[in-house]
């Protein structure tokens, strides 16, 4: 490893964190790949690595794009603190603190994770030395770690909420394009499930669309979550998972009672209950049921900042769940419980658009989002949308984006 001579202030203070903290600190710089590791050394050895500095990378991959830093989770229940060094606006380089875990694992969750991990005998008495000299720092802990190390290295004051959202962005991005085109999908094709209700703090908050004090309750919920038993669990991950599919579907459900379309809703929470069973890492987990949670808060609280009437929001709803159809004067009115003549006045009144303009609206930003996401032809998109023909669809596409499907595509993915 080589020492960083050249950044003795960081230097100074990675040795200082490691003293402060009793941790192990470790320091990769983003351009050099330069590297600094302060040990412990009371931490046994690694039982899949050799070296300790390979855990340490394998925790840095891919965290040069952080805006702040975050928690970082192993399937093997280590924990670390990820900060990244900001300098004149780009990552300088990366400080990972740990390993530590949250609890002190009982005997009977450490046989769930090795036996769900394929481990023989020997590995199962590596692993098990190695976690029980661990030192323990619960999530509430590792936030306030996060928050104290960036203000160290980056002089910048950070809410442990803020260390949350980092958390959160950085783990659901790679999700964004998948969850798009399936939510594309299902409303072209779907049916809905219904909800189930139930009554909670947390869940009034989703029911107002209170963003700001769902995040106080989420911090409390993360750092009580480690808590919670579950029944029938085969593994830590499967208990996890147990929890996040409860905490989705009772969100969908509050979301519903807050004013959002019941069909939407349920539909959401499938898909981000598959999102969930398709995750095999337990930050990814934990991220996604939170990532759940704000998005169906998100959607309350749009409603709400509309002020719009309910014959209008009814609209509205009706229109996105059936962009990928015809959709008639006879069918919104239907909806919305007024005639043809009046609901036409009342949208332009309080949206400032016609009913054919708002449909046409929608339908180009859907639009984009398939040509970004998707490879899809111009004139599948185009008919997927419902428009007449390719001529038409470019048509209207130009008149909403300023310039046509195709110059759409391109100039993106240029970028």
């Amino acid at each position: 490893m080589i020492a960083m001579s050249d950044y003795p202030e960081l230097s100074y203070l990675c040795k200082l964190i490691h003293e402060s903290l009793q941790l192990p600190v470790f320091c990769q710089y983003t351009e050099s790949l330069q590297e600094e590791l302060y040990w412990s050394k009371g931490i046994a050895k690694h039982p899949f690595l050799a070296d300790p500095v390979e855990l340490f990378r394998s925790v840095v991959e891919h965290k040069t794009e952080l805006n702040g830093p975050i928690v970082h989770l192993t399937n093997y229940m280590e924990q670390f603190a990820v900060v990244p060094v900001k300098r004149n606006g780009r990552c300088l380089a990366v400080i990972v603190i740990g390993p530590t875990i949250r609890k002190r694992a009982a005997d009977y969750s450490l046989s769930e994770l090795f036996n769900e991990q394929g481990m023989t005998i020997e590995e199962q008495a590596q692993w098990n030395v190695y976690l029980r000299n661990l030192q323990s720092v619960d999530q509430m802990q590792c936030l306030h770690i996060c928050v104290s190390a960036n203000w160290m290295v980056n002089q910048e004051a950070l809410d442990i909420t803020d260390v949350i959202q980092m958390n959160l962005q950085y783990e659901m991005s790679k999700k964004k394009k998948q969850l798009e085109l399936e939510l594309a999908d299902w409303r072209e094709y779907s049916i809905f499930q219904e909800g189930i209700a139930t009554s909670s703090q947390l869940l009034d908050f989703i029911r107002q669309g209170n963003k700001a004090e769902l995040m106080k309750q989420l911090i409390q919920f993360i750092s009580n979550v480690s808590e919670i038993g579950v029944q029938s669990s085969r593994s830590q991950l499967r208990s996890v998972k147990n929890l996040a599919i409860c905490g989705i579907t009772l969100s969908s459900r509050a979301a519903t009672e807050g004013g959002v379309d019941e069909e939407l809703t349920a539909k959401l929470c499938d898909l981000h209950i598959r999102h969930v069973e398709e995750l095999n890492d337990l930050a990814l987990v934990e991220a996604a049921v939170v990532g759940a949670i704000l998005d169906f808060t998100e959607r309350v609280s749009q409603i709400r900042a509309n002020g719009v009437s309910k014959a209008v929001q009814l609209s509205k709803e009706f229109i996105y769940l059936h962009l990928f159809e015809e959709i008639s004067m006879q069918q919104l009115a239907a909806v919305s419980g007024l005639n043809p003549h009046y609901l036409s006045q009342l949208f332009k009144k309080e949206t400032g658009l016609t009913l054919i303009n708002y449909i046409q609206r929608e339908r180009v930003e859907e639009a984009k989002k398939l040509l970004d996401h998707s490879n899809d032809t111009i004139s599948a998109i185009g008919a997927r949308l419902a428009f007449y023909d390719q001529a038409h669809f470019i048509k209207v596409f130009k008149k909403h984006a300023g310039i046509t499907p195709k110059q759409y595509r391109n100039r993106n993915r240029a970028m």
